[in-house]
């Protein structure tokens, strides 16, 4: 992954795929991380009238799009894992901390789907400027397609694909963790997502 260590990069995704699988399960079936399965559930939920879910989906993704511009701007001109870098992963975290604490409290449904879309806008807008090839660790397909493109076209770049699988496998390994939390320990499901993180703000300390 470039010259960015990858275990903040794993992290993240999984971070990514608990914070996804808890708000699809819990808070009406909207996705707050993939902002394309999100727009086809907004789509879907209007169709058929469902208008409380689409007004979640549209919570979601204008709360997405607040996090990257609010992340986009306040790391501009930030290399690596900077100062600024840093401290817009620690505020992702205090984000994760206030939806478990709502979650916890019964807060309201679509407060805490903004909560949790504005902190996976804002780790999109991290790794995007990380400059890995995944691009972000909230849009998968893209760097799927990349990889593919590359091992079927010589000449256009390396295909990363030990290191696609890897993240592919920590999304999975998230979505997998935050269900068994909502099935198990449903007052701590998003704690894996805010745990993930936590250990991303570690690890940077070391890039």
């Amino acid at each position: 992954m470039r010259s960015v260590p990858r275990l903040p990069v794993l992290t993240m995704a999984l971070a990514s795929g608990a914070v996804d699988a808890f708000t699809f399960l819990s808070l009406g079936q909207v996705f707050t991380s993939n902002m394309t399965g999100n727009l086809v559930l907004l789509g879907v939920s209007a169709s058929r009238g469902r208008f409380a879910d689409a007004v979640g989906s549209l919570v979601a993704f204008v709360a997405f799009t607040c996090g990257l511009a609010l992340a986009f701007r306040f790391t501009r001109g930030a290399g690596g894992w900077a100062v600024r870098t840093r401290l817009t992963v620690a505020a992702e975290a205090g984000l994760l901390v206030g939806l478990l604490t709502g979650w916890a409290l019964s807060g309201p449904q679509l407060v805490l789907i903004a909560t949790a879309a504005l902190a996976m806008g804002m780790q999109s807008a991290v790794t995007h400027r990380l400059h890995t090839f995944i691009g972000s660790t909230t849009f998968i397909t893209g760097a799927l397609t990349s990889t593919i493109a590359r091992h079927l076209t010589p000449g256009t770049g390396p295909p990363h694909g030990p290191e696609l699988v890897a993240v592919l496998g920590a999304l999975v390994l998230g979505a997998a963790g935050g269900t068994l939390l909502v099935v198990l320990l449903p007052l701590a499901a998003p704690a894996l997502a805010l745990l993930a993180v936590t250990v991303t703000l570690a690890a940077s300390a070391y890039a």
